[in-house]
């Protein structure tokens, strides 16, 4: 398999498969690395008790999805990518009084990964809560698409997200 050929394709069909309120920028820079794509959506919505009553006021929601190029993925390179998505949900994450949600999505697509990676990727957690504030709340997603052995990994957070790559694969 030729790994740079197979990651293209697969960014290209991810990218042709988003909602169209997503925006897209190639080779993107966030928190100090770059990535093959970052895609981002924006909802702003009239703010609702239970969903149903009008308060009158607005709320946003965000969901930013940042695509990288892992060739191999072993269980070291994991917490260092899982650290990196922390950092990445910081620098995105930029709260405001209106601020519902936002959903940071971390996929890394690799030729191969090591067999300890999807159970390690399973416990890994993490976001903020703004609640007490008023503010909401924040969720990392992290997926691992493993082109080699044609699978789809992602932490519990992430199962909606499997569910969107794995028709890509």
């Amino acid at each position: 398999m030729d790994f740079s050929t197979e990651f293209v394709a697969f960014r290209d069909r991810l990218i042709a498969s988003q909602d169209k309120a997503f925006i897209t920028n190639l080779n993107a820079q966030v928190a100090g690395r770059t990535m093959a794509a970052i895609s981002s959506f924006e909802l702003d919505s009239e703010r609702k008790v239970l969903g149903v009553i009008a308060t009158g006021g607005k709320s946003h929601a965000h969901e930013y999805r940042l695509l990288f190029a892992v060739p191999e993925l072993g269980e070291q390179d994991l917490q260092d990518w899982w650290a990196y998505a922390e950092k990445a949900e910081r620098e995105l994450v930029q709260p405001d009084r209106r601020h519902e949600f936002s959903i940071v999505s971390v996929i890394l697509v690799t030729a191969s990964a090591a067999s300890t990676v999807p159970k390690k990727l399973r416990r890994l957690q993490g976001g903020r809560d703004f609640t007490n504030i008023g503010q909401g709340w924040s969720s990392i997603r992290l997926a691992v698409v493993d082109l080699g052995a044609h699978k789809v990994h992602t932490n519990r957070m992430g199962d909606p997200l499997k569910n969107i790559l794995k028709p890509v694969l």
